[in-house]
């Protein structure tokens, strides 16, 4: 059994890869309390969130598909968890005067997740060895980008942004508790400030 926020899931959901082992969403329980919530898909982009409500007593694998993602999805007006039990699961909406209950099957991949934790290990080492993490820049897909900030903005009106040197962009929203991480399609150096946005920073104001 496992359970967990249902809108971590759902943001989750839309960095899956189309094919094994990158199709599944990774829910695992922390034996100390709460549960990472994860997916990548190919390398391009990862999200790792953590429900520190959340509990379980297995890994799960998640295959999402339309409808259950659908229900799981984050709404401002209330709350929703998922919980697993077996091949079930049951998603409650948890409403300020009452609460309901969808359930639906819950399929599991049979391809072992990738080690996104160790790809994490090896960010977290180099970003640590970095005194200048601003280098050089990234250039990003705009697609990925949209699709970051769009799930993240269902939990949150704001996010931030950090890029490090032949890195990821790392996105998150306030809490602390989700992170995307968006790879860059090329390294380049920084670009110059254009002279234009220098020759308007010069001009005068009207009167």
């Amino acid at each position: 059994m496992l359970s967990c926020n249902s809108a971590l899931v759902a943001i989750a959901s839309e960095f899956v890869g189309t094919f094994a082992p990158y199709q599944s969403i990774q829910l695992h329980p922390d034996k100390e309390g709460g549960v990472w919530i994860a997916s990548t898909d190919k390398g391009n982009c990862a999200c790792i969130a953590y429900d520190r409500g959340g509990h379980g007593d297995r890994p799960y694998y998640l295959l999402p598909n339309s409808e259950l993602i659908k229900s799981c999805r984050g709404i401002k007006t209330a709350t929703r968890t998922l919980v697993i039990d077996g091949s079930l699961g049951k998603i409650t909406t948890y409403r300020k005067n009452s609460s309901e209950t969808k359930e639906l099957p819950i399929n599991e991949s049979s391809s072992d997740f990738p080690n996104l934790p160790g790809a994490i290990k090896e960010c977290l080492e180099y970003w640590e060895s970095k005194k200048d993490q601003t280098a050089s820049a990234g250039r990003y897909s705009s697609s990925y980008l949209q699709r970051a900030i769009k799930g993240l903005t269902s939990l949150n009106s704001s996010v931030t942004l950090h890029s490090y040197t032949e890195g990821p962009l790392r996105i998150q929203e306030a809490s602390g508790d989700i992170t995307i991480l968006c790879m860059p399609q090329t390294a380049e150096p920084i670009p110059e400030v254009p002279e234009w946005l220098k020759k308007y920073s010069q001009l005068k104001p009207h009167i």
